[in-house]
């Protein structure tokens, strides 16, 4: 699982925030939680009913974590058309808006999954990518950056799901 490695433009996101932890696998309990509860409580259907969506695709963007408690916010949102702000209001105060800066990303994509088993697959690839690339690879996390996954029309399908998952990087040395 080799990653193809990208250079992204700052990207401006507005959804719905929970903070969570690392801390005792936490974040891997909390965030699909927050997934299930978003398709179920008629969040996902207001948010793209909105005007400000610059598409359907949806990202899981975890921002950088707060060294004093280790938590860190984890995003579910949409790309915002350029000029939409809270000020202009086009974007609704029930939203919150987040920016993942401008960043080169390692992404990889996760392998084939039915519904079932698509939350193991994007959180096996999670494992892959910090336990057994990141160690050996030419490329070490940006710090500055914001990893996310992202969820276009190839997570719609009921047999083979796939997701990709972006990591930002710089060079070693």
């Amino acid at each position: 699982m080799e990653p193809k490695i990208v250079n992204l433009s700052a990207i401006k996101l507005a959804g719905y925030i929970i903070n969570t932890t690392g801390k005792n696998g936490e974040n891997f309990r909390a965030i699909p939680q927050f997934w299930a509860d978003y398709v179920s409580d008629g969040r996902m259907e207001k948010l793209h009913g909105e005007g400000f969506l610059k598409s359907h695709t949806e990202y899981g963007a975890c921002f950088p974590e707060d060294p004093a408690t280790g938590e860190f916010e984890y995003i579910i949102g949409v790309e915002v058309k350029d000029g939409a702000s809270p000020s202009e209001k086009t974007v609704p105060p029930v939203y919150q808006i987040r920016e993942a800066p401008a960043a080169a990303y390692a992404v990889f994509s996760s392998p084939p999954a039915d519904s079932a088993g698509f939350s193991a697959a994007i959180q096996e690839t999670w494992r892959y990518v910090f336990a057994e690339w990141l160690p050996g690879a030419a490329y070490q996390i940006d710090p500055r950056g914001v990893n996310f996954e992202l969820y276009d029309e190839r997570c719609r399908s009921e047999k083979a799901r796939v997701c990709d998952i972006y990591v930002p990087v710089i060079r070693r040395g």
